[in-house]
């Protein structure tokens, strides 16, 4: 058990003893087998082996993981095999992190079924770098979840959109800024502060990678599609300050897209449910089912294994500078 609550440990344990009762009575509702409505054959790809020489920063995109039961542990558990195995030094995670209805206070029992007890596996002690989707918004509930970030050694989430930032080596590190998309999609922006704010941060930011993430897509082939104000919105400042990928759930699939105008677009909305999706225009890859999405990023590469319910790697795609940005029509995967 954890020693972070300080003074609040009693009103904890009141919690662990709710939640044993609860587990007791629970059951599983795994969801069927979802499927690729217009299946391609999947690209043929190749996994670079590390170099010796070069630093690498390791990360896993989950999203729409807050369902609990057995569905969202057995993606905990892949994640921890794969951090065993390849290595991991934090999480992002991309929203609706708590079903149906968010939680509705730093003490709410959801905070252990669905996070703490759930992700509390020997390869998962890294930070939590969250993102707020749209279920986490029913009932305003939304800002519980920044308050847990002051009682939490591993939830990170200081505001309901911010930016940090991971060194690779001497010369170089990635740096990630973290939307409330849920406020933009629904033009809630409080007089365009979230954007001005994402316009201000990337143009100071000196990273050698940007790595922009939300709860909803812009570009999007699954059941909800594209988002009009994101693309409005956002588009304009990934591609006017060089941002490498924008990271999104909220469609329950994996999906990479591009790149458009030298930008990657990546779904990984499979934390704890799946749905049907498909291919289109701008698809390299697309899959359903439960997974996750694992990279590996150095100072000239950046790297994305899709990992799948068995925990194989289903895809794997990797691009440097210079390849985001040459004529999409003669990009090749490597």
């Amino acid at each position: 058990m954890r020693s972070y609550l300080g003074k609040k440990m009693p009103y904890y344990l009141a919690l662990v003893c709710t939640y044993c009762f609860a587990s007791a009575c629970s059951f599983s509702n795994n969801d069927e087998q979802k499927r690729v409505l217009n299946p391609r054959p999947v690209p043929e790809f190749s996994i670079p082996d590390r170099n010796p020489a070069e630093k690498y920063i390791y990360f896993i995109a989950i999203g729409d993981q807050g369902k609990g039961g057995e569905d969202q542990r057995h993606v905990a558990e892949l994640m921890n095999e794969k951090a065993r195995n390849d290595s991991l030094h934090f999480v992002i995670t991309l929203g609706d992190n708590f079903y149906n209805d968010g939680v509705t206070s730093v003490y709410d029992i959801q905070w252990l079924q669905k996070f703490e007890n759930m992700y509390d596996l020997s390869h998962l002690d890294v930070p939590f770098y969250a993102s707020l989707g749209n279920h986490d918004y029913h009932n305003d509930n939304a800002w519980h979840q920044v308050e847990y970030s002051k009682i939490s050694k591993k939830w990170k989430m200081p505001h309901n959109y911010y930016t940090f930032s991971r060194k690779i080596d001497e010369n170089s590190s990635a740096q990630f800024f973290v939307l409330d998309s849920q406020q933009i999609k629904e033009r809630d922006d409080h007089d365009g502060k979230q954007l001005a704010w994402l316009e201000r941060e990337l143009g100071a930011s000196t990273a050698t990678w940007k790595v922009v993430y939300g709860h909803h897509p812009l570009f999007s082939y699954g059941k909800h599609g594209n988002v009009s104000a994101m693309i409005e919105n956002v588009q304009p400042l990934l591609e006017k300050y060089r941002v490498d990928a924008y990271i999104a759930g909220h469609d329950h699939d994996r999906q990479l897209l591009g790149p458009r105008n030298g930008v990657f677009y990546i779904v990984s909305g499979t934390g704890s449910k799946s749905r049907n999706t498909s291919y289109g225009d701008m698809t390299v890859f697309a899959e359903t089912n439960l997974g996750f999405a694992w990279f590996r990023v150095s100072p000239i590469e950046f790297h994305v294994q899709f990992i799948n319910a068995e925990g194989k790697i289903e895809y794997a795609h990797t691009w440097t500078k210079d390849m985001r940005h040459h004529d999409p029509s003669k990009f090749t995967t490597k």
